[in-house]
């Protein structure tokens, strides 16, 4: 095994030695990029979202199954068998400027779709986004929120977070296990908010962290306070109970391009974003752990021309019963509730006076059970159940949005048998759905409805249905540092309240029309492959250095690809409706993320090459939906240095995105239109004061280039709407 070992460290070496040039001439192998943007192969090197100033190996943290589900931090993407990243908050704060969108496009297989007016969060995994593809969370609750408004929306799902209070992302691709796969396609992300760890400085039991920033081009400032104590019961460290709570509001203006222009006013970023959270735990022993929390958010902002007001709470209970000397019980249960509210201003047009409300709510119970079956071979359990919840109620002034509920449950179990250097996983899971909406009336003698008779629908209709979904994944572990894996698994989605009883869009008040509901509509179903590599080494090229890579391929074979289509229907003619597209969509490509670390010099890379062409609706662009086709390729390369005994941190990174395409607006409904690709240069540093007290900086597009934004709307993609030109400066402190 030393010998391979052996082999396999001189492979690397030469592979890091490129890497780490590359690096050190400062990114130019972008410049060089930058020359042939045309070009269809660019972008070999890409950035791993890591702590930008850390050079400690991090503990691996790994949740298998309840809401959470099976994510990763820190370390533990590279020694997780499964296509999984994270975002730290560090490298949200410090690289990215505190923006999740920036954080997000720069991981690999993610993508989001940002419009400047929108502070809703679209997640995209591997070119999939809205209508439950993604299950986009904050603490492991799921956010349903929707909203067609104008234009340019898309209808998809929209997460709201104040960004300030974010302690990490963490996604996981393509199938998920646990109740965080419950009814989602290709993926989920969890954004994580501050916790105890977060806020107190190690090996302490009260504190308090705040951050200040203020900046330049848009960012007007941000203010956060966190505070966190924690106490033994009967002088038992196993015993303990904490309290948290947090505040946080930004304030956003609108901003230049990189030709000083300021952007339209109908993607006006002003906004003021607020939001807080408490968090309870009590652990009256080793074996019992009850978390409850409480989040909430607020914000003020311009979207489609109408003033929004908006705001979210959501609620979580979170038990373990882990037994001491116990492998048959690793118990969890977990419970939620979510509301978002938005109300548009009394002025303004058609639809002034709207109201939404959108409730949530569900839980998921599970176990893990071990067992030795014999000297060499463990069988472990995994297995459980959830449910979830998602009503949309509105008033009058509806629009595009009809009112409904989308119900889920799921029951699922991996067994998983090692043995030597091999692991095998086999799992099953039910996903059951029930839909309950509202088909408004609509003529007789049109489409379905007879002739001669009375109007057809006004009418509530329930449907529901289920899928078994199959996995089977095989890893295999030669040696400590080095795993292949590698996972056949289905997926589906139901079809939405949104897309089954769309009706047509009613100018101001009004309930639309049931000729355009489509009761049919069948479940989005995905057959995927993820095959990947990841490898650790400590000592690779000098005895302190670290060097990390997870690289992996995946393909989906989806059916019943649904998009909002022009139907013909009898005595009615060219009709708006949520259709299932005949035929398989075949999604595929690479994913490559990786690190170096010396000290003194880092280096962080982070590359996405993927074919996520779909069929494009002709009602995609009109508000009636949108096509999600991320850029062909694109990624980050990070490189930087830390000096005076790594006080000091300075770093660059440099964003590269490829080509890409849009769906057209207007006359052009269902027409792909193409967008050039673009990169983006960032500069970034800290310096410690203490070692719980630092001042940082951040300088996004240094080159003030000026770029149309991939993924951000027929509106925002169709003009030059990336920001220019934009500085950050702040300051944080634990004491």
């Amino acid at each position: 095994m030393s010998v391979v070992r052996h082999c396999l460290r001189a492979s690397f070496a030469g592979t890091i030695l490129s890497l780490t040039g590359l690096s050190i001439a400062g990114l130019g192998i972008f410049t060089g990029m930058a020359a042939a943007q045309q070009r269809e192969t660019t972008a070999q090197d890409a950035a791993k979202d890591k702590t930008a100033g850390s050079a400690t190996q991090l503990q691996t943290i790994t949740v298998t199954g309840g809401l959470n589900g099976p994510f990763a931090q820190g370390d533990g993407i590279y020694r997780t068998p499964a296509p999984v990243s994270s975002v730290s908050s560090d490298a949200l704060q410090q690289r990215f400027g505190g923006d999740p969108q920036a954080a997000l496009r720069s991981t690999p297989g993610v993508f989001t779709r940002q419009q400047s007016s929108q502070p809703g969060i679209e997640v995209n995994i591997r070119g999939m986004s809205g209508f439950g593809r993604v299950n986009a969370m904050i603490d492991g609750v799921p956010q349903t929120f929707r909203n067609v408004a104008g234009h340019a929306s898309s209808g998809g799902t929209l997460l709201y977070v104040q960004p300030e209070l974010l302690g990490g992302i963490d996604v996981s691709k393509g199938a998920v296990g646990g109740a965080a796969g419950m009814g989602t396609l290709s993926g989920a992300a969890n954004f994580r908010t501050l916790d105890f760890d977060d806020i107190v400085l190690p090996g302490r039991d009260v504190g308090v962290l705040t951050r200040w920033k203020a900046g330049t081009n848009g960012f007007r400032g941000s203010g956060m306070l966190a505070g966190a104590a924690r106490a033994n019961l009967n002088n038992d460290k196993s015993s303990n109970v904490s309290i948290l709570g947090a505040f946080a509001r930004t304030s956003y203006g609108t901003f230049k391009n990189g030709d000083g222009v300021y952007v339209d006013s109908g993607r006006d970023a002003t906004n003021r974003p607020g939001g807080g959270l408490i968090k309870f735990e009590i652990a009256p022993s080793s074996e019992h752990n009850l978390k409850l929390g409480a989040r909430w958010y607020e914000n003020r902002f311009t979207y489609a021309n109408y003033e929004q007001d908006l705001k979210n709470a959501s609620y979580t209970a979170n038990y373990a019963y882990t037994p001491d000397d116990n492998d048959w019980i690793d118990l969890k249960v977990n419970a939620y509730y979510n509301r978002t509210n938005m109300d548009y201003a009394a002025t303004g047009g058609s639809y002034r006076g709207r109201k939404t409300d959108n409730r949530g709510y569900g839980f998921d119970i599970s176990n893990t059970s071990k067992t030795m079956l014999s000297d060499d071979v463990q069988l472990k359990l995994f297995y459980g159940g959830s449910f979830g919840s998602d009503e949309y109620v509105i008033n009058r002034y509806r629009g595009a949005n009809p009112p409904g509920t989308l119900k889920k449950s799921s029951g699922f179990t991996d067994a998983t048998l090692s043995w030597n250097i091999f692991t095998l996983t086999g799992g099953l899971r039910y996903d059951h759905w029930n839909v309950e909406g509202y088909q408004p009336a609509y003529a007789a003698g049109t489409g379905d409805c007879p002739a001669g008779g009375p109007v057809c629908g006004n009418k509530d209709i329930e449907r529901s249905s289920g899928k078994w979904l199959p996995k089977v994944s095989l890893t295999a572990q030669p040696y400590d540092g080095l795993e292949l894996y590698a996972t056949y698994a289905h997926t589906f989605r139901p079809p939405t309240v949104q897309e089954m009883f769309f009706s047509l869009i009613p100018i101001g008040a009004g309930l639309g029309s049931g000729i355009a509901n489509n009761l049919n509509l069948e479940s989005e179903y995905s057959k995927g492959w993820d095959i990947g590599v990841n490898f650790t080494e400590d000592g690779l090229l000098r005895s302190d250095d670290k060097f990390r890579l997870k690289t992996g391929f995946f393909h989906n074979s989806i059916e019943n690809f649904v998009v909002n289509d022009f139907v013909n229907v009898p005595n009615r003619g060219p009709t708006a409706m949520w259709i299932n597209r005949p035929g398989i969509t075949k999604m595929y490509g690479w994913e490559i993320e990786g690190s170096y670390d010396l000290g003194f010099f880092y280096t962080n890379v982070s590359y996405t090459k993927a074919k996520t062409d779909q069929p494009i609706g002709e009602g995609a662009g009109a508000g009636n939906g949108d096509a999600f086709m991320i850029p062909d390729q694109y990624g980050t390369l990070d490189a930087g240095f830390r000096l005076f005994d790594e006080k000091l941190t300075l770093g660059a990174q440099a964003r590269y995105f490829g080509k890409s395409s849009y769906a057209g607006f207007g006359t052009d409904f269902g027409q792909k239109f193409a967008l050039p690709s673009y990169i983006l240069y960032d500069l970034y540093g800290s310096y410690k004061l203490k070692e719980n007290a630092e001042l940082f900086f951040s300088v996004e597009n240094v080159a003030n280039k000026n770029y149309r934004v991939a993924v951000s709307g027929p509106l925002g993609e169709n003009e030059y709407s990336g920001k220019g030109r934009s500085f950050i400066f702040g300051a944080s402190a634990k004491f």
